[in-house]
């Protein structure tokens, strides 16, 4: 352990030395040492370099100086860290991808659990085509060895950045190893390099927050706004209590394309009037389509559930959440998804509750041993004289001690 601290010590000066030279815009120096020091001191204690487990090292050199007690306490951080994730139960790769979908977990986490790098590529099989396009993660997990077993990651990084891609001898190298979305990758890589130059906000993961989702539908649309440079943005009404309240949702040209293809048949002429507009280098920049007045009737979604967050701001080391009824769309659900979501997550509640009964049986049949029933009338009247409910019950109520 003496050795740990001096690791722990050690690592404390490299970082805040690095934090010292840096310049904006420069590489940091001393960037990969510490990388490596980190995952060195995370793998002492069975932990991988997930964001989670990292985030308590970067929080350890934020102090503004080292001392024993702050290396204890982050000694015994690390370990009640490792205790909880390394007793988990035993979960799949498929299990664990899933999960993280569902509890919305970063990329950043998911990845060095599964036990491959947080590389470009590796985040786009997660993010982008298991999470956001809903992709089998079967098949995620097939790219993610094939890149690994023939150690590609590199290989793919510099042909991304090659005009010709196709005619490379690295393509011809990298598509012999069955590698199926590498197509996908180079052309959503070359989509976002625009985008960042012409505003493209960043995503929360990039920011350093985590947003509160919610889901809304009904939008009743009035007007969109948009050019080529930047993200549209509906401006219209939701239904708030008795009345209705005025919004801003901010999203992509995919996922408006989806949304109007999605509608009545008002949605796709609108789809078909944008697409025009875009077209026309002569059309006013930037526009604006007022619904009402170019179709007749405002545009009302009512076929698909969208996800949405309000970004949020820093005041001192906390975020904020904005308070305008301004949003950013984070996926987007049909009608079908979002009722299928809806009935599992009251399907999980009802089994909740359900064990939560049975697991209170047992306390009313200790109850009932306490005042001299016997064992056999006990479990009668606790309603567990089926040997296996009455484990259940068991079991389940030593959960709650």
């Amino acid at each position: 352990m003496d050795q740990l601290k001096l690791k722990l010590q050690e690592y404390y000066q490299r970082y805040q030395q690095m934090d010292q030279r840096v310049k904006p815009g420069k590489e940091e120096p001393g960037f990969e040492d510490v990388l490596d020091m980190e995952n060195d001191i995370l793998s002492q204690f069975g932990l991988p370099a997930s964001r989670r487990f990292v985030q308590i090292l970067h929080d350890f050199v934020h102090h503004g100086h080292v001392s024993d007690q702050l290396v204890d306490y982050v000694s015994k951080k690390l370990r009640a860290a490792a205790r909880k994730y390394l007793l988990a139960p035993v979960m799949s790769d498929i299990d664990l991808l899933e999960s993280g979908r569902d509890q919305k977990r970063s990329p950043y986490d998911v990845l060095p659990e599964l036990g491959y790098p947080a590389q470009e590529y590796a985040l786009f099989l997660i993010g982008e085509l298991f999470y956001r396009r809903n992709m089998a993660a079967g098949d995620i997990l097939d790219e993610l060895k094939k890149m690994q077993h023939f150690d590609s990651w590199n290989d793919l990084m510099l042909l991304s950045k090659i005009h010709n891609h196709t005619t490379h001898e690295l393509y011809a190298k990298l598509k012999k190893h069955e590698l199926r979305f590498i197509d996908e990758f180079i052309q959503f890589t070359r989509r976002q390099e625009p985008s960042r130059l012409v505003n493209k906000r960043a995503t929360p993961l990039e920011e350093g927050y985590t947003p509160n989702y919610k889901t809304i539908t009904k939008v009743q649309v009035e007007d969109i706004i948009f050019d080529e440079q930047t993200t549209p943005s509906l401006f219209g009404k939701i239904k708030s209590g008795r009345g209705y309240a005025r919004i801003t949702i901010s999203l992509e040209f995919s996922e408006l394309n989806q949304i109007l293809m999605s509608s009545d048949e008002l949605g796709v002429t609108i789809s078909n009037h944008i697409k025009k507009r875009l077209a026309n280098p002569a059309a006013e920049k930037p526009t604006v389509i007022d619904i009402r007045a170019e179709f007749g009737d405002v545009l009302k979604l009512d076929n698909c559930y969208l996800e949405v967050y309000k970004p949020q701001h820093r005041e001192g080391k906390k975020w904020v959440e904005d308070k305008d009824n301004f949003y950013f769309v984070d996926k987007i659900l049909t009608k079908k998804e979002f009722e299928k979501r809806s009935k599992e997550a009251e399907v999980k509640t009802k089994i909740t509750e359900c064990l939560e009964l049975i697991g209170g049986s047992y306390v009313y049949y200790q109850r009932l041993r306490r005042l001299g029933i016997t064992d056999e009338e006990a479990k009668l009247r606790a309603g567990l004289q089926d040997e296996l409910l009455f484990k259940l019950s068991y079991f389940l109520n030593k959960v709650k001690e």
